[in-house]
């Protein structure tokens, strides 16, 4: 019987290590993903787990970011090992910390097709503490945003209003003004664009003003 009891932690280790493995291979390449994520999903404690993926990272089936992070390396046939990718990171450090984080405002101008310049350093809006997150060797840099400012996926005209600000006063042309009319109209935008004026720069009431002429009949 004293046999039977020594090697029951032995047991629990070793069903803990298959079903880390289990849950690894599930993963697609280039994931981010941390401890607490498998202790959640009850697939072993926190030591065990650890201590798994401990020997996953020398084994190389994972890889060891920053402490409390991992991925699953994507490969490149003539590069190598890839970076992971900020998005792999935020969304990692969104399913622990259950923060709420948005992209930055150039982003927005990119998903309007305003742009396609990308920003070297963007800083991602948070309704947590400001911090930087130095992960997989990179930097990425949380901003305290309140929650109004947060609202992009219930209120679409926020992302209006990010695009503008990140092409800029002296930037903007009537084309990208063409182009954010035809997304107001897609989306049926323009009351809530109007309203959102209220609160926007002096500077960006005008281009408003044309983008809302065209549309100005249709919702009364």
């Amino acid at each position: 019987m004293a046999f039977f009891y020594s090697i029951m932690p032995y047991m629990a280790v070793q069903t803990t290590a298959e079903a880390v493995r289990r849950y690894v291979r599930r993963l697609e390449p280039g994931t981010v993903f941390t401890p607490a994520e498998l202790v959640r999903e009850r697939v072993g404690s926190d030591r065990a787990v650890r201590e798994t993926l401990r020997r996953l990272v020398a084994g190389g089936t994972v890889r060891r970011l920053s402490k409390g992070y991992y991925d699953v390396p994507r490969v490149n046939a003539r590069i190598g090992v890839l970076s992971p990718t900020p998005e792999a990171i935020i969304a990692a450090h969104v399913r622990k910390t259950c923060a709420t984080i948005e992209r930055p405002e150039l982003d927005a101008a990119n998903r309007l097709g305003l742009t396609t310049q990308v920003v070297a350093r963007p800083i991602y809006r948070t309704n947590l503490f400001p911090r930087e997150l130095k992960i997989g060797g990179q930097t990425i840099r949380l901003q305290t945003a309140g929650p109004r400012s947060l609202a992009r996926d219930t209120n679409p005209a926020e992302l209006v209003i990010d695009a503008l600000q990140a092409i800029g006063k002296a930037h903007i042309t009537k084309r990208e003004v063409e182009k954010v009319r035809e997304f107001v109209r897609e989306h049926g935008l323009e009351k809530k664009l109007r309203q959102r004026a209220r609160r926007s720069p002096l500077w960006m009431l005008r281009i408003i003003d044309d983008i809302l002429a065209e549309n100005h009949d249709a919702d009364g």
